[in-house]
């Protein structure tokens, strides 16, 4: 093996490795970005479960604030009338204000939790924009690496090997049009004549008709 083969034979081998070495690294990408994309997957569910949890607490509360506005009505309609039953409406009333206490520190609470989870979820969704991108970008430099590498050494051939064969390629490609280009000639030429040669015929067929109708009606 010649001493230019041998190098581009070590420097293929060394491609090739650093090569590999890329494509375990696309792997070692992609297992860490489907296992993020997963985990972003259920991040996304138990966050919606907290949202419907804090609608559930909002429509208590609001439940519990209508309830309230119904027991003053009631206690003020049969204070004159009621003294009792009005004190027990009152007692209802303020039963719902505890209750409305405790939920407005439970919502407060459980809103602060909601956009904690709502920032992290958005977060690792914009890490996994950026690790997609970035290996895309990887990916498309390997790919132009590869073909470089494929450019200038095709099979162990050199580049100057490679434009020489185009130059001996286009060379019969030339020689070929060129006798093509001959053979058309020939063929129009021969065109021509023939359609030259058929249009006499027809005109002498023409004439022939024309003398025997001449004939036929003398």
């Amino acid at each position: 093996m010649s001493l230019i083969r041998r190098i581009s034979a070590t420097l293929t081998s060394s491609v090739d490795r650093a090569v590999s070495k890329v494509e375990n690294h696309d792997a070692i990408v992609n297992a860490a970005l489907r296992d993020t994309q997963q985990a972003a997957a259920r991040s996304r569910v138990r966050l919606e479960r907290v949202r419907k949890d804090g609608r559930s607490l909002k429509t208590r509360h609001q439940s519990l604030k209508d309830a309230h506005s119904r027991w003053t009505v009631r206690a003020t309609s049969v204070a004159s009338s009621d003294e009792e039953k009005a004190l027990e409406c009152l007692r209802r009333r303020k039963d719902c204000e505890a209750q409305m206490r405790n939920l407005e520190d439970s919502i407060e609470k459980h809103e602060e939790l909601e956009g904690r989870i709502a920032e992290q979820v958005k977060k690792i969704e914009a890490r996994i924009s950026e690790v997609s991108h970035q290996r895309n970008m990887m990916r498309s430099r390997q790919s132009v690496a590869e073909a470089m590498r494929t450019i200038h050494n095709i099979e162990g051939v050199s580049y100057g090997e490679v434009e020489e064969t185009f130059d001996r390629w286009e060379i019969n490609l030339g020689e070929t049009e060129i006798l093509m280009g001959a053979s058309s000639s020939v063929d129009r030429l021969d065109s021509e004549f023939l359609v030259e040669e058929d249009t006499e015929e027809l005109k002498a067929e023409l004439q022939l008709l024309l003398d025997n109708e001449k004939e036929n009606s003398s």
